[in-house]
């Protein structure tokens, strides 16, 4: 007991290095919840007469469930001209003692919004202000009102029996005049459309631009009414979630282009739930609490579970497997039930254009855990911190590395490829107009831990626009995509980057054969291969790491000039010279609430242990632990082909934290200090022991943000905002432009951040002197083992590099404090589409 309790001591430092990060004492970062909808009863055009005087508007927030919104969310109107060149004053918001009224003066149209006091959260209407009479037009289907596009989009064809029929809808049609007597007339329609006044029916023909004019019989003076929408050429309109399901996951042509004419929701926000979260029965049939939409998912009532399994779409992983392939040769052939999936689980498989209308799609119920956690804050409170349930269906990215079986509780895992709310696979796709998130999470950030990708993209020219994406892991995902635009959107509460961008293809260092020089610590140049470098010989690289790791050397410049020759070796640059692996564009985005920073740049992490396992002590240790899976991998890492990111226009950042609330613990999953707290002088290691010692990246991070002036002072705290972080450790050729970005004069330039002069400022010791220290505990005396703690120390500090390599991290920082405190108004993206319209009217 004593040996194996030793060597786990002994190996804390690799196993909590794997990735850099860990978190010893767990803390959870609370987030203000915002009401998540806007309830009201108007249509999408309502019509009021100037005579009738002022009209009360009414509206109710809708919170989360089990979730008050926080401060900045009373209902607040506004009011603006529908043509935004027009001067004219046709009705005004007035407010009398917190009761809002719209007092209709003149003429004319008008849009309505009422939103949350931040912005982030609205609906609107088109007011007709008339006088003497006016024609009102709807869909019978009451429509979404939180449309970004302000266009009607109508797909080609409807779903009748699994097979597309011309498309037909109903509307909703008022006559309102001074008599009360007046009919309808049509005064003129395009070619593409037939309209039928008996049943208020519209027949489409073809595809392309649609109108129709309306106009009163009993006066021809009055302004006519005109209904315009676009029929989507190929689009079929999807009212429930089998025909979404027709039209994406199971779909036999390779999808159909979508057009969305409803809205789909998570069970809690459909229907009424009891205590234990089950839907509550009247006579029989569930209460529903929101009318007009509809359910994702397929949800038995009598049984209270959904079953996704038939459902969803999935693809084998296309990130680097190599350790989930090594991991199943080396262990799962001995024990099958240890098998490790590269499987990758896909909520919407979209492969042509996908239009939203405005409305939601809400992945809740396939992607958020299931188990209420019982930790409590320090006052006893409930956290509202949910863990994975045994039959859930998300549960976290598949592994990159892990030390022990990532699927059972393992010491440590890195992570590669996540689950996927929206997965866009193919050539010149658009996704428009729409609102996706995985989860409604709560107040916790770490909620999001297994919830996954809202939106993956794959594949060349594919776009999203004039969009609401929010809640995951991460919110948008693309790799080894080219011409990627995001454009127009809101992304939003992300546990690590709100946009995570970088390449699946990569150079292994299988492929590294070159002849490369190393330097030694003696200041000798020695040249040959990564295989002869690499050898189990101590007098080469796996020796030199060893004497890195224990502090045993005496010149630190030395010392840095031998880890970046090992670099420059694993980096081979001339095989990736003039190749890319994606770009993205980034267009009057607003970016909100991310657990690290607003857009990663991901590179592939490639130190010498994921090589072959040097330094080779670690692999000796390691077959000494007992109940400690472990593989003994090859070529695990390797280089990223580099991507090209450009952000540019009226993109804005509103991702102000301070350094507490930046938590990069959600890189990982780590099961260690349960381990340490037990062992010998485990205590002193961890007492003070926290993730900015053991990887003190945030330290550097906000140190250098202040002599780069972006670090702002608020109420005594520190902040800094973080648009780019590039990874480090791994070579990093990707590029970021912020050339034609409207705050470029806000932002840094791109600075680095080097850990290694605090790796190679840690105490250390010899081998020698640590043979003696295991020996003296291993024949009971334990007099010298006190001694290692500071070493230990310094071994965690340093261990890090081992694993992902010595290359620095690189940030760019937002420089103002112009955003602090604000969130994302999203009737500005309104606004830009409707100033890039008269752009092009002038």
């Amino acid at each position: 007991m004593a040996k194996k309790n030793l060597i786990i001591l002994l190996f804390i430092p690799f196993m909590i290095a794997i990735l850099g990060v860990v978190t010893i004492n767990t803390t959870f970062t609370v987030i203000d919840n915002d009401i998540i909808g806007i309830d009201w009863e108007y249509k999408n055009t309502e019509v009021f007469k100037v005579s009738d005087g002022m009209y009360p508007l009414s509206a109710e927030g809708i919170n989360q469930k089990d979730y008050p919104a926080g401060p900045g969310n009373n209902l607040v109107w506004s009011i603006r001209n529908k043509d935004s060149n027009d001067t004219e004053v046709y009705a005004e918001i007035v407010e009398v003692e917190g009761q809002f009224f719209l007092k209709p003066i003149k003429d004319g149209k008008v849009v309505i919004t009422c939103s949350n006091e931040k912005g982030n959260v609205f609906k609107s209407m088109t007011a007709i202000i008339y006088t003497k009479g006016v024609v009102n037009i709807n869909r019978s289907e009451s429509g979404t009102s939180q449309s970004i596009e302000g266009i009607i989009y109508q797909g080609e064809f409807d779903l009748v029996n699994g097979e597309k029929k011309p498309s037909t809808f109903k509307l909703e049609i008022d006559a309102y005049s001074e008599d009360g007597q007046s009919g309808v007339e049509l005064l003129d329609i395009s070619e593409n459309i037939k309209l039928d006044l008996e049943t208020n029916t519209i027949q489409v023909i073809a595809p392309g631009h649609a109108y129709f004019t309306l106009g009163l019989t009993s006066d021809r003076t009055i302004e006519p009414t005109v209904y315009e929408f676009e029929v989507v050429e190929s689009g079929v309109n999807v009212y429930d979630y089998n025909e979404l399901l027709f039209c994406t996951n199971k779909s036999l042509t390779g999808g159909e282009v979508v057009v969305l004419q409803t809205s789909f929701e998570s069970l809690q926000n459909m229907y009424e739930l009891d205590s234990e979260n089950k839907v509550v029965m009247e006579n029989g049939i569930p209460k529903q609490i929101k009318q007009g939409v509809q359910l994702f998912g397929t949800y038995n009532f009598k049984n209270q579970t959904f079953n996704f399994d038939d459902e969803m779409h999935g693809f084998h992983t296309n990130y680097n497997s190599h350790f989930i392939e090594q991991w199943n040769e080396q262990v799962a052939s001995k024990d099958p039930s240890q098998k490790l999936s590269d499987w990758i689980n896909v909520g919407l498989w979209v492969q042509k254009d996908f239009y939203g209308n405005g409305y939601t799609i809400n992945f809740h119920n396939l992607a958020f855990p299931t188990e209420k956690s019982a930790e409590t804050d320090q006052e006893g409170n409930d956290l509202g911190k949910y863990e994975l349930g045994l039959n859930d269906t998300f549960r976290g990215p598949r592994p990159f590395y892990s030390l022990g079986n990532p699927d059972n509780t393992p010491m440590i895992t890195a992570y590669g490829q996540d689950n996927i709310g929206m997965y866009l696979e193919g050539n010149d796709i658009t996704l428009n107009d729409i609102k996706l998130k995985n989860c409604d999470f709560g107040k916790l950030m770490t909620n999001l831990e297994y919830v996954g990708t809202v939106v993956e993209t794959y594949g060349n020219n594919i776009t999203i626009k004039n969009s609401e994406l929010s809640n995951g892991k991460h919110v948008v995902r693309s790799f080894s995509s080219k011409n990627f635009t995001i454009e127009n959107s809101v992304i939003s509460n992300a546990r690590n980057f709100l946009i995570l961008v970088g390449s699946n293809e990569y150079i292994s260092t299988i492929n590294m054969n070159g002849t490369y020089e190393f330097i030694n610590t003696k200041g000798e140049t020695v040249t040959g291969t990564l295989e002869d470098y690499f050898g189990t010989t101590l007098d080469k690289g796996d020796g030199e790491l060893l004497n890195y790791l224990l502090g045993a050397f005496t010149d630190k410049e030395q010392m840095r000039k031998t880890l970046i020759s090992i670099q420059n070796a694993f980096n081979d640059k001339d095989l990736v010279e003039g190749r890319s692996g994606g770009s993205m564009n980034v267009v009057d985005c607003l970016f909100y609430q991310s657990g690290i920073a607003s857009i990663g740049i991901d590179t592939m992490f490639n130190g010498s242990f994921l090589y072959n396992g040097s330094p080779s002590m670690i692999q000796i240790f390691l077959g000494m632990l007992e109940n400690v899976q472990s593989i003994a991998g090859k070529n695990l890492g390797g280089m990223s082909i580099p991507v090209q990111v450009n952000i540019s226009g009226n993109t804005k950042f509103y991702d102000y934290k301070t350094k507490d609330q930046m938590d990069i613990s959600g890189l990982i999953a780590e099961n260690l200090s349960k381990i340490a707290s037990g062992l010998p002088i485990g205590e002193d290691i961890v007492k003070d022991l926290n993730i900015d010692k053991i990887f003190p990246m945030k330290t550097y991070l906000y140190n250098e943000a202040q002599s780069q002036g972006a670090a702002i002072t608020k109420d005594g705290e520190k902040y800094i905002n973080v648009p780019v972080a590039f990874y480090g450790g791994g070579l990093n050729l990707s590029t970021v432009n912020i050339d034609t970005l409207d705050t470029k004069a806000q932002m840094t330039g791109n600075f680095q951040v080097d850990l290694l002069d605090s790796y190679l400022n840690q105490p250390g010791t010899t081998y020698e002197e640590l043979m003696e220290i295991v020996d003296d505990f291993l024949n009971g005396e334990g007099t010298k083992i006190g001694s290692m703690v500071p070493v230990i120390k310094g071994v965690i500090l340093k261990c890090v590099t081992v694993v992902i390599g010595y290359e620095p991290f690189e940030f760019i920082c937002y420089k103002s404090d112009d955003l602090y405190g604000l969130a994302p108004q999203v009737e500005e993206l309104t606004q830009n589409i409707e100033g890039d319209k008269n752009n092009e009217n002038n």
